[in-house]
């Protein structure tokens, strides 16, 4: 078996991303959403729009398998998951940990200092986030067909891994693992969020 890297994004990338995506959203996620709701995210995930946001306030760093990208993160304003997927073959062996962990490694080597991680939870995954540590920081929402409720966790870098005061190391690898989109959608921002939980 080929050995998994995180690398960062590099442009050419977007196609193959958008893929694996959408493959993982359309087999776990599109059936909680209605067609407004799945347009507009498949909207969001076009390749050209991917490429685009790189060359904003963003950075994505990819999985890889080979030459096969597995498994992708993208963070946006420096505290936020924008969109967090790992190819079915490939969930359950801490790679989505592995993104989430290199992430916040790329924004302390910026000089920042991270004290929270936040997502837009989708109602599926709002017991999951709760297990891990995430508290509510607002109501239930609803915005071009997608629900959300806002949640955060405290989280700081040590060494190579990810600890938090409420959070396990394996947040992203739950039992049985299971891998998902949250499309978290802010109203002024158009942006989305993703998470990976358990059912």
């Amino acid at each position: 078996m080929d050995m998994i890297k995180i690398e960062n994004y590099q442009k050419g990338q977007e196609i193959e991303i958008s893929q694996l995506i959408k493959r993982v959203y359309d087999e776990f996620v599109s059936h909680d959403y209605n067609e407004e709701g799945n347009l507009f995210f498949y909207d969001w995930i076009q390749p050209d729009k991917i490429a685009k946001r790189q060359t904003e306030n963003r950075y994505i760093l990819v999985a890889t398998s080979g030459s096969r990208i597995i498994g992708v993160i993208e963070i946006r304003d420096d505290n936020r998951i924008s969109l967090l997927f790992v190819d079915k073959e490939f969930q359950g062996q801490g790679i989505a940990k592995r993104l989430f962990g290199e992430s916040i490694k790329v924004l302390t080597q910026k000089g920042l200092t991270i004290d929270k991680m936040y997502v837009h939870a989708s109602p599926f995954s709002i017991p999951i986030y709760k297990k891990l540590g995430f508290i509510e920081t607002g109501s239930l929402q609803e915005n071009n067909g997608l629900k959300y409720l806002p949640m955060e966790i405290s989280v700081k870098e040590q060494n190579t891994g990810l600890t938090g005061r409420n959070l396990s190391p394996v947040i992203f690898d739950c039992n049985p693992p299971f891998l998902v989109l949250i499309p978290e959608l802010n109203p002024h921002l158009r942006n989305y969020s993703a998470w990976a939980i358990k059912k």
